[in-house]
C-alpha cells in the first residue's frame, strides 16, 4: 500500500476524519473503475497536501493517476504535462507500479501520435508494450502497427501477427469483429508497402469475418468495404473497386454537403511538407458538431510517414459551418475518406495573389503581439492554424478583461474564419468596428481592421455570387479622410472595390480606380498592389488591341513572366469544358455523385495547362473526369510578352450530380474563405 511521504506507517487521522491513506485508496479505486469524476477532485486535494510533496513517490503517483484521468476527460495538455513530470519518479522509485507506468507510457505515446511525433510516440509505445502481458498488449500493438504502417520493414506486420495470435486463445471462441479489424490493419500495412496481392488476401479474410457482402453494415464494415475498393483500384480491378466503393456508401449523400466546407486547403508541395506533385494519399476524417475536423488519419499514402501525415495534418484543419455539418449524416460525419494531392497555390485559394495579403500581413504582425497571451500555447508552439472555436474563446477572455486592443485583434482575426450563425458573425464584426472608434488604436491598426472587416460579408457566404456589398463598403472606406492618409489601406480598399477577376472592362470607374492604384507613388515602384493594378490594366489594353500600352504597363511591374503568373489577377472563365459526356459512365452506372477540386495554370491565350485533381470525393471515382473537364475549359486572355502562363496554381471545384431525369456536370469556383 502506498504510504504518504514514503513513511513506514500510514499517517494517522484525527478522530472523526478520513485519513490520507483512505482518501488515496478511495481515489485510486475510482480511478481503476474509470470513474474520473470521483477520482480527480480527491487526487487534486491530495496534491495540495504537504504529505504529497512534488518529486516524492506519493506525490508522483497522485500526479500520474490524476494526469491519466485528465486525458480521459478531455484535458490532454494538462494531463500530459502532469504524467511527464511524475513518470520519471515513479519509474525510478516505485516497485509494483508497472501497471501505472505502462498506462502512462501508452498515453504519452498516443498524445505524441496526435501531434504526428513519430519517434517520440514509438518510444513510449515500445516502453508500454515491454511492461504488458497477454491480451493487455493488444492496445499498444495496435498503435505500433498504425504508427509504423508507412515505415516499411517488419515492426508493424509483426505487431499484427502477435495480435492475431493473442486474439485467438486456445479453447476460446475469438471475436470475429476483432479478427476482421486486425486483418484489415494487416492489409493496410501491406498495401502501403506495395504488396497489393497480399493486402487483397487479408481484406478478403476480413470481409468473410464481417459477414461478406450485405446491404446493412456498421461503420467499421463500411470502412472495410472502402479498403477493399482501394485495394482493388491499386490492383487495376476497376469493376471490383466501384462495386465495393458503392457498398461503402461513399458518393451517395444527398445534396453533397461535403463540398460546402468553409476551409478545405490541401497541403502545400515543397520542402516544408516534403511533398511532390506525384505524391497522393487517402485520409479518413471525422467531423464534430462544431463543424471542425476532430480526427484525421492517413489510410493509404504513396510515401513514408512524414508524407502520409502531411496530408492528414492538412485535413485536420478543415472546417464546415455547424449548420452544414449538421446536414451531413451522422454515419459519414463519424468517418469519411478523401483522396488528396499537394497544391502549388500560395494559400489564398483562388489562384493569383490576393490584394489583401500585404495589409493582412501588417495587421497580423501587430495582432500577434497584443493577442498572444489569449491563445493556447500548444497551438502556437505547433504552429497550428487558428480555428474559430479557439478565437471565440480568446475573444471572450479579452472582452472580460476589458483589453480592447486584444479584443479588436482577435475579432478581426476571427471574422474570416467565423462559422457561427450569420447574425452572430455580424454582431462580432460590428463590435470590432465599434472598437476601432472607441479604443485609442494607432491609425494603421484602425485602417487595416476596417478594410479587413469590410471584406467579410457573412450574409453572402452561402451565395455563389457576391451582390457587391463588400465592394461598395470598400469604396466608401477608400474615401474616408483618415484611411486615405494610409496608402496601403486605401489602395487595398480600392482594389477590393473593383471586380476581382480580370475581365475586359469598358467601365470607366474600374479603369480609373486601377489607374489610381497603379500610379500611387506613396507605395514603392514595384509594390505588389501597384503591380496587381498594372497587370489588370495591361490585360485590358491587350484585349482592346493596344499592345504598346500593354507592353509599357507590363514592363512597369518589374516582374518576370514567371513572377507575373504567381501574383497576377485570375482571368475570368469563359467556358467550363463540361459537355454532355463529361459524367463518367461507370460512375453513373453505380450511382456515384461527388466533386473534385482541380488545380491548373491558365495560359496567356486562355487555355489551361497541367490540370490535376488535388482533392477528390469519393476517392478515385471522378479525378480523371475532372481533369478532362478543366483541360477543355477556357479563360479570358491575358497579356504576357512571351505568351506564357497568365496565372499559376488556379483552382476550380467540379461537382458531379445526377438529377432525376438526366446526368449533368456543374463547375463552380471555390468560394474564398
Amino acid at each position: 500500500m502506498l504510504q504518504a511521504q514514503e513513511q513506514k506507517e500510514p499517517v494517522a487521522a484525527p478522530a472523526g476524519k478520513v485519513s490520507l491513506q483512505d482518501r488515496f485508496n478511495t481515489a485510486s479505486e475510482a480511478w481503476e473503475k474509470n470513474d474520473c469524476a470521483t477520482a480527480v477532485p480527491i487526487f487534486t486535494a491530495l496534491a495540495g497536501d504537504p504529505h504529497f510533496k512534488p518529486g516524492s513517490l506519493p506525490g508522483s503517483v497522485v500526479g500520474l493517476r490524476r494526469g491519466l484521468c485528465l486525458i480521459r476527460t478531455g484535458h490532454q495538455d494538462e494531463g500530459e504535462a502532469m504524467i511527464s513530470a511524475a513518470l520519471p519518479v515513479v519509474r525510478a522509485k516505485g516497485q509494483g507500479f508497472d501497471v501505472d507506468i505502462a498506462m502512462a507510457e501508452y498515453q504519452l505515446g498516443v498524445q505524441a501520435m496526435y501531434r504526428w511525433d513519430h519517434d517520440t510516440a514509438l518510444a513510449h509505445l515500445r516502453a508500454s508494450l515491454a511492461l504488458e502481458h497477454g491480451t493487455g498488449r493488444l492496445d499498444a500493438l495496435a498503435r505500433i502497427a498504425q504508427l509504423t504502417a508507412f515505415d516499411g520493414g517488419r515492426e508493424g506486420l509483426d505487431a499484427v501477427d502477435e495480435a492475431l495470435r493473442l486474439a485467438q486463445p486456445a479453447g476460446a471462441t475469438p471475436s470475429k469483429t476483432a479478427l476482421a479489424e486486425w486483418h484489415t490493419l494487416h492489409a493496410r500495412i501491406l498495401l502501403n508497402q506495395g504488396d497489393v496481392k497480399g493486402g487483397r488476401a487479408e481484406l478478403k479474410a476480413a470481409l468473410a469475418l464481417s459477414g461478406g457482402e450485405k446491404d446493412h453494415v456498421t461503420l467499421a464494415e463500411a470502412l472495410l468495404r472502402a479498403d477493399v475498393a482501394q485495394a482493388a483500384m491499386l490492383d487495376h480491378d476497376k469493376d471490383e473497386a466501384y462495386k465495393f466503393m458503392a457498398l461503402s456508401g461513399a458518393g451517395r449523400i444527398d445534396k453533397s454537403p461535403f463540398v460546402r466546407a468553409r476551409m478545405m486547403e490541401p497541403p502545400s508541395c515543397g520542402p516544408d511538407t516534403g511533398l511532390t506533385m506525384e505524391d497522393s494519399a487517402v485520409v479518413e476524417f471525422s467531423i464534430g458538431d462544431d463543424g471542425m475536423v476532430s480526427s484525421a488519419q492517413p489510410i493509404y499514402a504513396s510515401g513514408n510517414y512524414a508524407k502520409a501525415t502531411a496530408f492528414a495534418r492538412a485535413v485536420s484543419n478543415w472546417a464546415w459551418s455547424p449548420q452544414d455539418a449538421a446536414n451531413i449524416p451522422a454515419f459519414f460525419r463519424a468517418a469519411s475518406r478523401i483522396e488528396l494531392r499537394c497544391t502549388n497555390a500560395d494559400g489564398n485559394g483562388s489562384g493569383g495573389a490576393s490584394p489583401l495579403a500585404p495589409l493582412r500581413h501588417r495587421f497580423d504582425q501587430w495582432a500577434q503581439g497584443v493577442a498572444v497571451s489569449y491563445l493556447p500555447a500548444q497551438t502556437l508552439a505547433d504552429d497550428k492554424p487558428l480555428t474559430w472555436p479557439v478565437l471565440v474563446t480568446a475573444v471572450q477572455a479579452a472582452q472580460d478583461r476589458k483589453d480592447d486592443a486584444a479584443e479588436l485583434a482577435l475579432r478581426t482575426l476571427l471574422a474570416p474564419r467565423d462559422l457561427r450563425p450569420v447574425a452572430t458573425v455580424r454582431a462580432s464584426i460590428d463590435r470590432a468596428r465599434a472598437l476601432t472608434q472607441e479604443s485609442p488604436q494607432a491609425p494603421e491598426v484602425r485602417n487595416a481592421a476596417l478594410v479587413l472587416l469590410a471584406d467579410v460579408v457573412p450574409e453572402q457566404r452561402d451565395r455563389r455570387r457576391d451582390d457587391g456589398t463588400a465592394a461598395a463598403a470598400q469604396l466608401m472606406l477608400a474615401d474616408d479622410p483618415t484611411l486615405a492618409q494610409d496608402a496601403l489601406a486605401q489602395d487595398t480598399a480600392l482594389l477590393l472595390s473593383v471586380t476581382r477577376r480580370a475581365r475586359g472592362s469598358d467601365n470607366p470607374k474600374t479603369a480609373e480606380t486601377l489607374q489610381r492604384v497603379a500610379g500611387d507613388t506613396r507605395l514603392g515602384d514595384h509594390h505588389p498592389l501597384r503591380q496587381f493594378a498594372q497587370l489588370r490594366l495591361a490585360n485590358d489594353a491587350a484585349r482592346k488591341g493596344d499592345l504598346a500600352q500593354a507592353q509599357t504597363l507590363f514592363a512597369a511591374t518589374g516582374l518576370s513572366a514567371e513572377q507575373c503568373a504567381l501574383i497576377g489577377p485570375k482571368p475570368a472563365m469563359s467556358s467550363n469544358g463540361a459537355g454532355a459526356t463529361a459524367f463518367p459512365m461507370d460512375a453513373l452506372r453505380w450511382g456515384f455523385e461527388g466533386w473534385v477540386r482541380t488545380e491548373f495554370d491558365i495560359q496567356a491565350d486562355g487555355h489551361t495547362a497541367g490540370a490535376r485533381a488535388v482533392v477528390s470525393y469519393p476517392p478515385f471515382i471522378f479525378a480523371n473526369a475532372a481533369q478532362r473537364i478543366l483541360n477543355g475549359a477556357r479563360y479570358q486572355s491575358s497579356f504576357r510578352p512571351d505568351g506564357g502562363a497568365a496565372c499559376s496554381a488556379n483552382n476550380e471545384m467540379v461537382k458531379f450530380t445526377i438529377p432525376s431525369n438526366m446526368n449533368t456536370v456543374s463547375v463552380t469556383t471555390k468560394k474564398k474563405v
